[in-house]
């Protein structure tokens, strides 16, 4: 464990990409060039959708507007500057630069500012005469980071794509058992009919017979004929309750299927942009390839259960905000230190995953609880791998199929079943990101 040291005014960790965003001149940002001075009201409405916004000049001087497109009106949100830093109030200037508070809001709603206003920053108002597209990239990226979104994005895809596929294949044959079912209700409507029929016509005979023994006869056949209408009824009624169950669980399965049609629309628009920042990099399209048919084989390997439970929980990071490629067992020490100085009353769960400094081809999860630091081995096995393969501690047999699985997992669950003085999850992580 790592001794208290006093916190600095800034995290200077060397050889990080995660270093603070370089202060940059406004007009010279990409996502700010051609939105200064353009009001978003001088746009065509008709071509502005929910989520498209600008920044520029405020009224009062070294300040600046937000402008947002939602609920078919325009917003306006002063950012506040002062002291080098910025944000949406005097009082709570949380970013560096206007470039890093746009970089934030693009990836969490804006209701953490206003509760009404429950949308990200979607798409940048661009000039008419520069032909840019909403995936252009904006900020610094690392491959690496790109890959790993990558791999986690496409896991979650393949998880909804399969369950979508088993629930179209359960309405099949939902549908298929309701329609023989219908069928067999009115079978048994006809066959009740029948009978009631029968009953009256024995029923007007018996006035006409005279004989004991023929009257017998026939009390005894108007017997029957009441025990069978009444276990056609009978069966008629199972047969409602049968055929009541199956729509009930027919339209709770559309519910469950029309839930994952907009979230496999999200995962599609995400995964094509992160493929097409990934070839802005220059990473060839065969790699992208063959990372994605590594994670489709891990993800069909994965236990139901445990899909099932990752599909349901959230992951709020980005993975810039938690993995560093470049950063030793000592800097991931002192970052997390640094941060557990910087939050004393909230200082369990601040953690970054680092390259493990011993064993080459894993990774090591640097994490603090009880106001200590613990070291972490993530084991990775490649799909080549003779047993369970992908994302897990050592020595234990819980493997996820990407790094940001392993970090949804944990960011929900207990790590005390790893480590029993590990009784916390994944909270803090310890980046600000710039996917």
């Amino acid at each position: 464990m790592l001794a208290n040291t006093p916190m600095p005014n800034k995290i200077q960790i060397p050889l990080l990409n995660h270093t603070p965003v370089v202060e940059r001149d406004l007009p010279t940002a990409p996502i700010l060039t051609a939105l200064l001075g353009r009001p978003l009201s001088k746009v065509d409405r008709k071509g502005c959708q929910n989520g498209t916004f600008c920044v520029r000049d405020a009224s009062t001087k070294g300040d600046y507007t937000l402008t947002i497109r939602f609920g078919e009106r325009n917003k306006l949100i002063k950012i506040f500057v002062s002291g080098g830093r910025c944000g949406f109030a005097p009082e709570e200037l949380k970013f560096d630069t206007v470039v890093q508070l746009i970089d934030y809001y693009k990836r969490n709603s804006l209701k953490e500012y206003n509760r009404q206003l429950e949308i990200e920053l979607l798409y940048p108002l661009r000039r008419p005469n520069i032909e840019k597209t909403m995936w252009e990239i904006d900020g610094v990226h690392s491959v690496e980071h790109l890959l790993c979104q990558l791999r986690g994005l496409h896991a979650a895809r393949t998880r909804i794509l399969r369950f979508d596929d088993q629930i179209s294949a359960e309405l099949d044959s939902l549908r298929e058992e309701l329609q023989r079912k219908r069928q067999a209700r009115a079978a048994f409507s006809a066959a009740h009919a029948l009978f009631v029929n029968q009953m009256e016509l024995i029923t007007k005979n018996k006035e006409l017979l005279k004989s004991e023994a023929d009257i017998a006869h026939l009390n005894i056949n108007i017997e029957l004929q009441q025990r069978r209408l009444e276990s056609i009824r009978s069966q008629q009624e199972q047969m409602n309750e049968q055929i009541a169950a199956i729509e009930a669980h027919i339209k709770e399965s559309e519910q469950s299927h029309s839930e994952l049609t907009p979230k496999l629309s999200k995962l599609h628009t995400e995964l094509n942009q992160c493929e097409f920042r990934l070839c802005q990099m220059n990473v060839p399209q065969a790699t992208v390839e063959r990372e994605r048919q590594e994670v489709s084989f891990l993800t069909d390997a994965e236990p139901e259960p445990l899909s099932r439970i990752l599909m349901h929980f959230h992951l709020r990071w980005q993975p810039d905000r938690f993995l560093s490629v470049d950063c030793s067992k000592e800097n991931g020490m002192k970052i997390v230190r640094a941060l557990m100085d910087c939050n004393p009353n909230n200082s369990d769960g601040i953690f970054v995953i680092r390259p493990s400094s011993s064993q080459a081809g894993h990774y090591a999860l640097t994490i603090s609880n009880d106001n200590r630091i613990y070291n972490c081995l993530i084991e990775h096995r490649d799909v080549k791998h003779p047993e369970s393969c992908g994302y897990a501690f050592l020595n234990t047999k819980l493997f996820f199929p990407t790094l940001v699985d392993f970090v949804r997992y944990y960011s929900h669950c207990s790590m005390k079943e790893h480590n029993s003085q590990l009784d916390t999850r994944l909270k803090i992580p310890a980046f600000k990101g710039t996917l």
